[in-house]
Order: C-alpha cells, then sequence, then structure tokens
C-alpha cells in the first residue's frame, strides 16, 4: 500500500457503515469484505477506491427490522436514502443504534410524505409498528397569511365538504391545525386547506399517533426506543 492507503476501520466509519471502534469488532468477526474478499486484521489498510462492503451476516442484520423517525426539512427531496444518512442520525437519539445500509423501500412511511411538506416522518419494517402506524392520525400545523375565527374557519371546512373524520382548529393568528385520521393520511393536508379557502404558506407535520418532533432538528433522523409505540 502506499502512503494514500487508510485504516480499514477509519474507511468504513467514512462511508457511514459504523463507528471506528465497532469497525474493528466487524473486522474480527469476520464480517467485512475488501474486493470481495473477507479481511480480519486489525490494522488493515486499504486505498480509497477500493470496494468495502458487510459480509453476508451483516448483510442480513441490516434488513433487520426498524423503526425511525425523521425531520424532513423544508424543500427536501422524498429520498429516505438521502435524507436518512449516518452524518446525519441526531445527536439525541438513546437507543445506541448505529446508521445501517436499509432496504428503504421495504419501509412502511407515514407523516410529511407530501411534495412542500416538511416535518415528521415515520418509517418502520417492524410488522407490530406496522399495524399500529396504519390506525395512527396524524397532526399537521398550518402557516397561513391570516386565520379567520375558529366559528368561520369550521364553517368554511364543513361547507367544503371534505372528507368526513379531519378536524381542524385556530391555533393562532396565522397557523391552523389539522388532525387527519388514518383513513384520511394519504391526503395533502396543503390540498384540503386550499378546498377550504386557506391558503397554506408551509405546512408542517408535528404528531404521528403517540410521537410528536420533541427535540428532533430538522434534517435529522432517530431510531424508536423499545418503549415507543406510534
Amino acid at each position: 500500500m502506499t502512503d494514500q492507503s487508510i485504516r480499514l476501520s477509519k474507511r468504513m466509519a467514512e462511508l457511514g457503515m459504523c463507528s471506528r471502534s465497532e469497525a474493528d469488532r466487524l473486522i474480527e468477526q469476520g464480517l467485512v469484505k475488501v474486493d470481495g474478499v473477507v479481511v480480519q486484521a486489525l490494522g488493515s489498510r486499504v486505498m480509497p477506491d477500493q470496494q468495502v462492503e458487510l459480509a453476508g451476516a451483516l448483510e442480513r442484520l441490516a434488513e433487520s427490522s426498524v423503526s425511525l423517525l425523521l425531520y424532513r426539512a423544508d424543500g427536501a427531496a422524498a429520498d429516505f436514502a438521502a435524507l436518512c444518512r449516518a452524518d446525519n442520525q441526531s445527536a439525541g437519539d438513546a437507543s445506541e443504534m448505529h446508521w445501517r445500509p436499509r432496504p428503504w423501500h421495504k419501509l412502511q412511511a407515514a407523516g410529511a410524505l407530501g411534495d412542500g411538506e416538511c416535518g415528521l416522518i415515520a418509517l418502520t419494517q417492524d410488522r407490530t409498528q406496522t399495524k399500529r402506524l396504519a390506525d395512527c392520525e396524524a397532526e399537521y400545523l398550518v402557516q397561513v397569511a391570516s386565520a379567520p375565527p375558529l366559528a368561520q374557519l369550521q364553517a368554511d371546512f364543513a361547507a367544503a365538504k371534505l372528507p368526513r373524520g379531519a378536524k381542524i382548529s385556530r391555533q393562532s393568528d396565522r397557523q391552523v391545525r389539522l388532525v387527519l385520521p388514518a383513513q384520511l393520511r394519504g391526503l395533502s393536508a396543503a390540498e384540503l386547506c386550499r378546498q377550504a379557502g386557506l391558503l397554506p404558506l408551509s405546512v408542517r407535520c408535528s404528531r404521528i399517533g403517540r410521537l410528536a418532533t420533541g427535540d428532533l432538528k430538522p434534517d435529522n433522523w432517530r431510531y424508536l426506543l423499545p418503549v415507543e409505540r406510534f
């Protein structure tokens, strides 16, 4: 190797596979491949252009059930692989779990999924959590230029003949709260507001079922704790 080589554990951390200390444990267990060959020697070095991947056992671990919360920032793309990375895992994540590559298309998702929506997104592969998520309502905070009085707001929503089950309330002069039950979660919160005569400036999902944004910052994500349920 030339001076351009770097420690394999450091390279794994750079790629977002795990922390450097965890990388050493994985290398010792024979769970890391370099250019298709298992490497088990601690202190091994690689070139930046060499392919580093997780061996079969850990690949299966990467596909194990996972549940997490993501705070989608304004204007962020709806690509979970791009939004959930090793470098933007929340510093407040108390799960003690490190980021793993995931088959993102297998995740059940709910929350700020519509174009122009920001805020909370719930993602899960866990069958039990999937069932709970399917029954959860979602809460959206909608910023408007001017919110009408509550009586008028509710009358406008009734006159618009929107799908039954949606709940609207006035939070302030410039914010309304819209709660959509599980059966309406596929509808656009912004579009429902427009149908009722409101012009939304921004739409933020603040809660899904029992779980709210909390201390999660925009463009960050965290794993669900074992005690948490949607």
